[in-house]
């Protein structure tokens, strides 16, 4: 019986991880959620971050996305936003959603991830948001 359990348990947290999708496959954010960097910039580069499909990417709650400690993107799961960025350094990050309503507003377990990135001259850098029974995450993807 004991075995039974277990077997059911690790079957239902496998089940607990998102679905990653390529910023191809996502949709497009919708503009109104799109808060900055959306103008192409002269020997800038772009940031594309996109998110996991699945309940444990924070299914119900958008995740807000910094740039430079801004929050320049509100993203749902399976949505993707290209934010066009000055060449150089930046701290991009992740966090839960302070204008959601709800318990998303509350950000509960949503600390900040960050990281940082140098982005160089007409440079195109993908970001994915992923989550699983520790929360979310914010790292670099090939796909």
């Amino acid at each position: 019986m004991k075995l039974i359990i277990g077997a059911l348990a690790l079957a239902a947290l496998a089940g607990c991880s998102t679905s990653p999708i390529t910023s191809g496959q996502a949709a497009s954010v919708p503009a109104a959620r799109i808060l900055a960097y959306q103008n192409p910039l002269k020997d800038g580069g772009a940031l594309v971050i996109t998110r996991d499909n699945g309940w444990l990417a924070g299914g119900g709650c958008f995740a807000a996305v910094l740039i430079d400690g801004r929050v320049a993107a509100r993203v749902g799961t399976g949505e993707t936003v290209r934010l066009n960025v000055p060449q150089g350094r930046h701290i991009i990050g992740m966090s839960g959603d302070a204008s959601g309503g709800g318990l998303c507003a509350m950000q509960v377990g949503q600390p900040i991830k960050e990281s940082a990135v140098d982005v160089k001259p007409h440079e195109v850098q993908k970001f994915r948001i992923s989550g699983d029974t520790n929360g979310l995450d914010l790292r670099p993807t090939s796909l």
